[in-house]
């Protein structure tokens, strides 16, 4: 199986520099172009599945891509964000004011959560799940999957098999694409966060500045 891990279009929280985890927050209209331009690119390339978290900011980016395709998106809630409990819809400065020690400790510990949220064990879990459905189904087919940030980063430590804690180190921007390949039996990633597609699209009037964190 080759598998496209495709980033979400950017969204009003992701330009506050709010963290979303599985808060269901649209696109904004920048977000909507962005996922236009990923559905072109991938337009040329043969893909047999097209598969969404359950959430709207990638289900509608996962629909850009599969229309060019005349494929259905099928939707796997293993492919959600990381749940961030209560820390969902405030700032990283807002969360540092509350809860700084618990920030601290989530940056540096797989196991630790937001109050109602899920440890990076957890996300890795649905990964795992996540991945052995797909490829059961399409071993040798062409996969995306419309999912999120946070997810990504997990999924490329656990393919690469490096420690949990390493998944910020990857920049996954809004609409990027990651390419593993699984032919050899193994992971091979191919590239990380292609976003030439985006290039030319601008904030606009949406915000002064845009983040695109993986928060």
């Amino acid at each position: 199986m080759r598998l496209f891990l495709v980033r979400h279009g950017i969204t009003m929280y992701n330009l506050q520099g709010r963290y979303t985890g599985q808060a269901d927050i649209p696109l904004s209209p920048l977000g909507v172009r962005q996922a236009e331009a990923v559905g072109l690119r991938l337009a040329s390339e043969h893909i047999d599945a097209v598969v969404s978290s359950d959430l709207q900011r990638a289900r509608i980016t996962a629909q850009a891509i599969a229309r060019h395709h005349d494929l259905p998106v099928q939707e796997d809630a293993d492919l959600r964000e990381t749940g961030l409990g209560n820390w969902e819809g405030l700032t990283f400065a807002e969360v540092r004011t509350r809860s700084a020690e618990q920030l601290v400790y989530w940056h540096l510990e797989p196991d630790a959560a937001p109050h109602g949220g899920e440890t990076m064990f957890q996300v890795r879990d649905r990964a795992e799940r996540a991945l052995a459905r797909w490829q059961a189904r399409y071993p040798e087919g062409t996969v995306v999957w419309s999912t999120h940030g946070g997810f990504i980063g997990i999924m490329l430590c656990h393919l690469l098999g490096l420690d949990l804690t390493h998944r910020r180190q990857f920049v996954l921007g809004n609409t990027s694409i990651t390419a593993v390949d699984f032919s050899r039996g193994y992971p091979i990633l191919l590239y990380v966060n292609e976003t030439a597609h985006t290039r030319g699209l601008a904030v606009d009037d949406e915000l002064d500045s845009a983040s695109t964190s993986t928060r």
